[in-house]
C-alpha cells in the first residue's frame, strides 16, 4: 500500500496510545509503518530526516503519508512545523500542517464565523484586561491555555470572584496568552468527546465531571454516550467543516449542542471507547482517513 510515518511527541507509545493503536491498524491494512519522535527531525543535504526507535534514519520525502501525533519540545515547535510544511507539496499529512497551525491553538473557532454554536471566547496576555473584560460582561468564565491539553491549567471562575486577578496573573505569566471562554451550564451534566475521521463519525462517550474540568486526565469519568441525533448532527457538520480545511482526524468536545473545542493533534478517545465496550475503532479511523485521501484500503473499506 505504501509507507506511513507516525511522528510522535516523545518516546515509544504505550500499547493503548493512539500511536500504537493506529500503527497496528495501518499494518493490518497492508501498510509499512514507521514511528519516530518529532524531536529527531532535521534537514540534512536537502532531505528532511527523522530517526526511528531503532536508530535508523528515515527520509520523510520518501514516505507515502505522514501523521503528526505530537509536537515534542516547545522550543523547536516553529522549526519543526516549517520543515514539515516544506514537505507538504509532495507528501500528504493526515492532518495538514497549515490546518494544524490554524486550528490547534483554539483561536480559529473564536475568530471566524461558524455554521455551528461556539461559546463567547476572548484571549489576553495582559491580566488586567482579562479581569476587566470578565467583570464588564459578568457571569461565569473558563480560563484555559490556547494550546493546552489534558485539562491542565483550566479554571472555572465567577467574574466577581476575588481570586480572578490572581488566576489571571498566573495564567499570563511571562506574557503568555490565556483564553477567557463563557461557561456553559450544560457542562455540569458532563460533555461528550466525539471522534471524527475523514468527515465521518467514529464514536462518542460522555465525560462525567468531578470538581474541576471534566477532562479524563483531570479526574473526569468516562461513560457510554446515549443516543443523541442533535449531537451527532452537530459533530458530522463539524467533521465536514474540518475535512474541507485539511483535518482528517479530530476529537470534538461538545456540551449539549455547542462545540467547545476541536482537538486536532493526537486527541484521546480510542482506548476509552474500547474500554467502554465499543470495540477497537482504530481500523475505522484508518479506513475513513485513507478514503478521504483517495487511498484504497482493501478489507477495511467503509461503505459509501
Amino acid at each position: 500500500m505504501g509507507r506511513i510515518v507516525l511522528l510522535t511527541g516523545g518516546p515509544a507509545a504505550a500499547p493503548t496510545d493512539n500511536a500504537a493503536l493506529l500503527a497496528r491498524a495501518f499494518a493490518d491494512a497492508g501498510w509499512t509503518v514507521s514511528s519516530a519522535c518529532i524531536d529527531t527531525l532535521r534537514l540534512d543535504a536537502n532531505r528532511v530526516l527523522v530517526r526511528d526507535a531503532g536508530g535508523v534514519d528515515l527520509d520523510l520525502g520518501e514516505a507515502t503519508l505522514l501523521w503528526l501525533l505530537g509536537f515534542g519540545r516547545r522550543e523547536t515547535y516553529l522549526d519543526k512545523m516549517q520543515l514539515l510544511g516544506a514537505l507538504a507539496a509532495w507528501v500528504p499529512c493526515v492532518n495538514g500542517i497549515e490546518a494544524i497551525l490554524q486550528l490547534h491553538g483554539k483561536y480559529a473557532l473564536a475568530v471566524q464565523p461558524l455554521p455551528f454554536p461556539h461559546p463567547d471566547t476572548s484571549a489576553y496576555s495582559e491580566p488586567e484586561a482579562l479581569v476587566a473584560h470578565a467583570r464588564r460582561r459578568g457571569g461565569r468564565w473558563v480560563l484555559k491555555p490556547p494550546g493546552g491539553s489534558f485539562g491542565q491549567d483550566v479554571h472555572v471562575v465567577d467574574a466577581e470572584d476575588p481570586a480572578l486577578p490572581t488566576l489571571a496573573e498566573r495564567a499570563t505569566a511571562g506574557g503568555r496568552y490565556v483564553l477567557l471562554q463563557r461557561y456553559l451550564p450544560e457542562v455540569r451534566n458532563g460533555e461528550h468527546r466525539v471522534l471524527v475521521a475523514g468527515g465521518r463519525l467514529i464514536g462518542a462517550y460522555r465525560r462525567e465531571p468531578r470538581p474541576g474540568p471534566s477532562n479524563l486526565a483531570a479526574g473526569g469519568v468516562a461513560r457510554p454516550a446515549d443516543a443523541d441525533p442533535a449531537r451527532d448532527a452537530l459533530a458530522l457538520a463539524v467533521a465536514h467543516w474540518l475535512l474541507e480545511r485539511g483535518i482528517r482526524f479530530a476529537g470534538l468536545d461538545i456540551a449539549g449542542t455547542t462545540l467547545l473545542e476541536v482537538n486536532v493533534v493526537n486527541p484521546g478517545g480510542l482506548a476509552t471507547l474500547a474500554g467502554l465496550g465499543e470495540g477497537d475503532r482504530s481500523g475505522d479511523v484508518v479506513s475513513a482517513v485513507l478514503q478521504s485521501l483517495s487511498f484504497a484500503t482493501g478489507p477495511l473499506a467503509l461503505p459509501a
